[in-house]
């Protein structure tokens, strides 16, 4: 049994440690590296189709949760820009399938839990951007907003994000958490293996 490390607070030790293993398997399973501008563009769509449902189901209960500025949070506008500047129109993301979540948002907890997995997404996201733009010859203007979606914020909301985290203490709401990480980690990784682009 691991032990959470005493220097975090329990809730993201409890995360990391559930999730640590899902989240390295699955990133290199993703074509971050590719310079294959269809396969990207194939990715973009993907994201698109997974994040848009999963924020409308987050939306109503986030927006009550203190310090947390959902409204800047969310990543639909950027993806959708990425898939305009890629050259596709108004009814081709309209298309664009949609993933089919069975998860529950009944709490914060649960909603901080899916989060986990989206913000920290983000965050790492911004170790892979320059890479990316090089080898696809794209930037945050032209199909590639979404790895710079909060530019040189992306440290600051990433602690506004921990510091709503940490509110969640009682031990049966950050089992919540955990659950519903896992499973959005779960939901991504099938989701991304029927659209076709895991490697």
């Amino acid at each position: 049994m691991t032990v959470p490390p005493k220097s975090l607070p329990l809730i993201l030790s409890e995360l990391r440690i559930a999730t640590t293993q899902q989240h390295q398997l699955l990133e290199k399973r993703i074509p971050f590296f590719t310079a294959d501008q269809e396969l990207y563009t194939r990715l973009i769509e993907a994201y698109f189709g997974f994040y848009r449902p999963l924020e409308n189901l987050l939306c109503q209960t986030a927006m009550t949760i203190s310090g947390l500025d959902w409204l800047i949070r969310s990543k639909t506008p950027s993806l959708e820009a990425d898939l305009y500047a890629l050259g596709l129109d108004a009814d081709e993301i309209a298309r664009i399938p949609q993933c089919a979540f069975s998860l529950e948002i009944n709490c914060a907890a649960d909603v901080l839990g899916v989060l986990y997995v989206l913000e920290g997404a983000t965050l790492g996201g911004q170790s892979l951007r320059n890479g990316l733009y090089s080898r696809l010859g794209i930037d945050e203007h032209r199909g590639g907003r979404f790895f710079a979606v909060y530019g040189t914020s992306t440290l600051v909301m990433w602690r506004g994000f921990l510091a709503c985290l940490y509110e969640v203490r009682d031990p049966a709401e950050r089992a919540q958490s955990v659950v519903a990480a896992e499973a959005t980690f779960k939901a991504f990784e099938h989701w991304l293996e029927r659209r076709r682009v895991l490697q």
